[in-house]
């Protein structure tokens, strides 16, 4: 079971700071998918989500519980945020059909900056 919930960051004038206004929340188990909230935030399921483990795109309909594992990756502009609540599954446990286990990516640290020397 899969649970995200989507939120939009808010700026409060009064508290001067940003605060989260839940919009949406979506959970995915085995087959089924409920939705809840703003659903046309995620397009009733039919959002196209891209799977950067298998360059796939899939739909709600396609894979319930691995769409909305990768929500997060198709909310990267800032103006709605999608976090796991929940997943039962998590990238590194959930096994591949005919492949190894899930791994969660690697994100490659820039190489430390090298000052030039006076001349």
């Amino acid at each position: 079971m899969v649970l995200v919930e989507i939120h939009s960051p808010v700026y409060d004038e009064e508290a001067g700071s940003l605060r989260l206004v839940w919009r949406a929340s979506v959970k995915a188990y085995g087959d089924r998918l409920e939705l809840a909230g703003d659903t046309h935030v995620v397009a009733d399921g039919d959002l196209p989500v891209l799977d950067p483990l298998t360059g796939r795109q899939l739909t709600g309909s396609d894979d319930p519980e691995n769409w909305a594992r990768n929500l997060p990756y198709a909310f990267r502009a800032g103006d709605l945020v999608a976090s796991i609540i929940r997943d039962d599954n998590p990238v590194g446990e959930t096994p591949r059909p005919n492949g190894p286990p899930r791994r969660t990516p690697e994100i490659p640290t820039a190489p430390p900056r090298v000052t030039a020397g006076r001349c």
